[in-house]
């Protein structure tokens, strides 16, 4: 079965725009990308984001956006919301679920079925940060959260992690079984199983495996199954989170595709790319792209 090829654009958002970004895309033959929602761009807070804006406004910008997208014949298959996860600090954690509902809106106008949203991370809340306190959290973040992907008709991907940048330790949710116990807890309240699924980022999974004995990132996608609705394809060597290409790291990449392939995979092949290690003279400037 024949796979659409994205990316994440982010990078491009950044430096070009929304629109240029997806003119880029599109020069580049993606089928289709990966819309970033993260970061002062996008929160309310920000009195030059487009979040700090009425919902009208918000709702005819993406709109707008996604009849560029459909010109170009490029799908928004997932977005990218939320990366910092609730840290038990009442303003940021009320911003942050005030910017995640209009992830889901966004994600919503844009036609993409998947918002991308991280845990609670060992990053913000310590490596000797109470378990308990790490459940609560993450349950209480995503207990707020689903009831918009159901407003909004998008769902919630939980992206798997790996160590914790900056502490020397797998994060706290790097470790496939707690985020698999925290993940059904989720879906375990009401109907929320119907808005929650999970993005496997190789790259994250793969810095894991130098913790708690945590599966390689093939094992993770067979432990997930079909939960499995988006990717974040990426290789390391296993001690930073490179975004290299494929096959230009660690990873066994013929185990991810069978993996894949058993699991019954079927949504796109995103990538999430740091694109300086195609080369310091690659650069792609968007009027010369073929």
């Amino acid at each position: 079965m024949k796979r659409k090829v994205s990316l994440a654009i982010g990078h491009f958002q950044n430096k070009y725009g929304d629109y240029e970004a997806l003119d880029i895309a599109k020069r580049l033959g993606l089928d289709a990308v990966d819309f970033e929602t993260v970061g002062g761009r996008w929160d309310y807070r920000n009195p030059k984001s487009v979040y700090s804006k009425t919902d009208e406004e918000i709702a005819e910008y993406f709109t707008t956006l996604r009849r560029h997208a459909d010109e170009l014949g490029i799908e928004i298959g997932q977005t990218h919301g939320r990366i910092t996860g609730f840290r038990d600090d009442p303003e940021e954690d009320d911003a942050l679920i005030r910017n995640a509902r209009l992830d889901c809106l966004a994600a919503g106008i844009l036609g993409a079925p998947h918002v991308i949203i991280h845990s609670v991370t060992t990053i913000y809340m310590g490596a000797d940060a109470d378990p308990k306190r790490m459940h609560r959290l993450n349950y209480d973040m995503f207990r707020q959260i689903v009831p918009f992907a159901k407003q909004y008709g998008v769902k919630i991907a939980s992206e798997t992690f790996g160590d914790a940048t900056g502490r020397g330790c797998c994060d706290f949710f790097g470790n496939i079984n707690e985020f698999l116990i925290s993940y059904n807890k989720v879906c375990g309240t009401e109907d929320f199983a119907d808005y929650m699924s999970v993005c496997v980022d190789t790259g994250h999974s793969n810095k894991a495996t130098r913790y708690n004995n945590n599966p390689s990132s093939a094992d993770v996608i067979r432990m997930l199954g079909k939960n499995i609705t988006t990717l974040h394809l990426n290789d390391n060597d296993t001690l930073t989170d490179q975004h290299k290409l494929p096959m230009t790291g660690t990873l066994n990449w013929n185990d991810i595709f069978d993996a894949l392939d058993e699991t019954g995979y079927s949504g796109n092949y995103n990538m999430e790319l740091n694109l300086r290690h195609l080369g310091k003279n690659s650069r792609m400037k968007p009027r010369n792209l073929p």
